[in-house]
């Protein structure tokens, strides 16, 4: 197996989020992984091709994964003589017959793209005769991506569908609550918990199932418990929908849970705010100051928690003394007036 250095374009909808994602699938798919070079939106990371194609499936997060070929300023001409000093031929397959290039400009850069994108399709059929250009079905695909300052330039691998979560959004499942989360944060949620593929996972906060479904697609054996029969039965609706045969759904208490010490590899889910919801005992510090006192207990040596919580909660003080430490945190605006922190706590 030999590794290589492959480049990830992030989303840009969260500030911190995507990058974590990343970094977290990485250390699941490849420990032995190496990050050396991160350039705002782009990650650049030697790891296997293989791993590098998974990436973009698996994250949320990740738009589009690429094999690197170099990194220069961004200047049309900079990018271009850069390209120039290459040996194409050793980034090129023999049995490439058919070629296109594309180019992504972010955060407003002025590159002229189409020219750029002919020039250096132009220089490609100049250095490797026999070549063709086929915008429609090439065999293989130069990309670069533009930054302000930094232009990354490589061959194209994978690309995350536009409509990737479109069938699971909350408003087309069977059941929806009005405080229910979306699939790709849901699947980012998951992915920070870094568990092994097959590892188990609690939802003790189920609600309407979309953090169970996406653990169940991404390989999880999940268990969700929700404390309103009601909402449970709708929770289960959305199982048989997206994860038919899997539907683990107990309708309880997440402060007195029934399931034996150290059985779950991490505990991911969004308890209830209080804002369109109806919470136990009218308080989300007592709810999960109850819940923090028995979760640490339900999981492995250095299981993890990943929750997302209102940002003006003060979490320190709700963990103190459970044993649990906060590994990272994470802010998500969801509209004007809440903004979510996805925080990762380890026992």
């Amino acid at each position: 197996m030999i590794r290589r250095r492959y480049f990830f374009l992030l989303s840009g909808i969260y500030e911190t989020l995507p990058r974590a994602e990343l970094r977290a699938v990485l250390e699941v798919l490849d420990p032995g992984h190496k990050l050396v070079g991160e350039y705002s939106r782009i990650v650049v990371a030697e790891t296997l091709e293989e791993v590098a194609r998974e990436v973009v499936y698996r994250t949320a997060y990740t738009k589009l994964a690429g094999e690197f070929l170099l990194r220069c300023k961004t200047d049309e001409e900079d990018i271009l003589k850069s390209i120039k000093q290459i040996d194409l031929r050793e980034f090129v397959d023999s049995e490439v017959e058919k070629i296109a290039v594309r180019g992504i400009r972010l955060e407003g850069v002025g590159l002229r793209k189409l020219k750029l994108e002919a020039s250096i399709g132009e220089h490609i059929l100049n250095e490797i005769p026999g070549l063709r250009v086929d915008l429609e079905k090439p065999d293989l695909t130069m990309i670069f991506v533009a930054q302000p300052e930094v232009t990354v330039v490589g061959k194209l691998l994978e690309v995350k569908p536009r409509h990737f979560f479109d069938e699971r959004v909350a408003g087309r499942r069977p059941f929806s609550l009005p405080s229910t989360m979306q699939p790709d944060f849901s699947r980012a949620m998951v992915n920070l918990a870094r568990v092994g593929i097959g590892g188990r996972i609690l939802d003790p906060f189920a609600g309407a199932c979309g953090i169970m479904i996406e653990a169940l697609l991404l390989g999880y054996e999940v268990y969700g418990v929700e404390l309103k029969d009601w909402i449970a039965l709708g929770g289960l609706e959305n199982l048989k929908r997206y994860a038919r045969g899997r539907e683990f759904m107990i309708v309880g208490d997440a402060r007195r849970p029934t399931f034996r010490k150290e059985l779950f590899d991490a505990i991911v889910t969004d308890p209830p705010y209080g804002r369109s919801t109806t919470i136990p005992d009218k308080s989300i510090k007592n709810l999960l100051i109850e819940f923090f006192e028995v979760a640490a207990e339900l999981l492995v040596s250095r299981g993890r928690i990943v929750l997302a919580v209102p940002s003006e909660l003060d979490l320190m003080e709700l963990i103190a003394g459970t044993g649990l430490k906060v590994r990272e945190s994470h802010l998500a605006k969801v509209h004007r007036s809440l903004t979510r922190r996805v925080v990762v706590l380890e026992s």
